[in-house]
């Protein structure tokens, strides 16, 4: 039987045909410019949970204190404020603060920063952007995200927030060098210890590295041998001194009046050092006279103080911390005692 469609039909039909059209034209490209989150994320709560921050510190003024924005993952961090013509200020985190960044931002990521319009303060070395006072917080928190999970390989499943007001002044205070998140501005009590109060980060020169034992001595001898002379100064009480490289120390008491007790670490005291204690280094322990672990948890041996002065012994344990513990004073040499 044949059909034909009567003419009132027939317009009808083809309204709904032309609407299905445009909505395959609209709809389609719409889908695929969504924000490339992480698969699975529910990426409208992530959205709104930092742009409910972002709105926080927009809407509650309090008087001679500025609102912060903060949102991270470990150590990854961007943090925003209003500035005074209520442009919105961000920094994201850099390596002069946070050296581990150094192998995080990549030059491919630095460049992916640098054409989003993110640029390095050279104050603190953050990467800084200002975004126009009307961009809605929706936007501005997408963006951020996308800073994040593009530049810094965060995971949005562990993104955190926060906000918090701190004391409106030139240069209110951030997070120490190396701590967590490092060069974010706050004045959480438990960062006070180290935070930083200055307009600018000037990094500490790095401690000169110790190509061979006797270099170690030329840096740590005299300091060594004044603790050693404090341990024979006072050998009729309970002294002691611990020389730690970070991985691997020498502790040494005096025994006796005539005599000092020094004990290397062994795998036995810490099974970390399993890796770092190779035979070759075990056997330096035992050319240094030094006896295995069984009398102490640690490799022991004692030496006469009228057959070695103080600078004598300190050398001992400088080459001991460079040749078996591999340590160059890089990081400088921490010294612990009863005091």
């Amino acid at each position: 039987m044949h059909f034909s469609p009567t003419p009132s039909f027939f317009p009808v039909l083809c309204r709904w045909l032309w609407l299905l059209v445009l909505l395959a034209v609209d709809v389609a490209p719409a889908r695929a410019q969504a924000p490339p989150f992480s698969d699975g994320f529910d990426e409208p709560a992530l959205v709104g949970r930092v742009a409910a921050a972002l709105e926080n510190i927009t809407r509650r003024i309090r008087p001679g204190q500025i609102g912060y924005a903060t949102l991270w993952d470990g150590n990854f961090y961007v943090q925003c404020r209003r500035l005074a013509d209520r442009k919105f200020g961000c920094e994201a985190a850099g390596p002069a603060m946070q050296p581990s960044l150094a192998r995080v931002l990549t030059e491919e990521r630095r460049g992916r920063m640098a054409s989003s319009g993110w640029v390095v303060d050279p104050r603190f070395g953050n990467y800084v952007r200002t975004f126009a006072a009307e961009t809605p917080v929706s936007v501005l928190a997408a963006d951020l995200l996308a800073v994040i999970a593009r530049s810094y390989g965060g995971d949005l499943s562990r993104i955190e927030t926060e906000t918090e007001w701190i004391a409106d002044t030139p240069c209110p205070p951030r997070n120490g060098y190396s701590q967590n998140l490092a060069g974010r501005v706050s004045d959480a009590p438990s960062m006070r210890a180290t935070a930083v109060h200055d307009c600018f980060f000037t990094p500490e020169p790095p401690a000169p590295e110790a190509r061979s034992a006797g270099e170690l001595s030329a840096l740590y001898g005299a300091e060594v041998a004044a603790e050693i002379q404090r341990l024979r100064v006072n050998s009729a009480r309970r002294v002691y001194a611990v020389f730690s490289a970070g991985i691997g120390y020498v502790q040494c008491m005096p025994e006796s009046p005539e005599a000092l007790y020094c004990e290397a670490q062994s795998a036995e005291s810490w099974p970390a050092l399993s890796a770092l204690l190779t035979p070759e280094r075990v056997a330096l322990l035992h050319q240094a006279g030094f006896e295995d672990p069984g009398y102490a948890p640690n490799y022991a041996r004692r030496y006469r103080f009228d057959e070695f002065d103080d600078g004598a012994l300190a050398a001992i344990i400088l080459t001991l911390l460079h040749d078996v513990y591999g340590y160059t004073g890089a990081e400088a040499l921490e010294i612990s005692t009863e005091q």
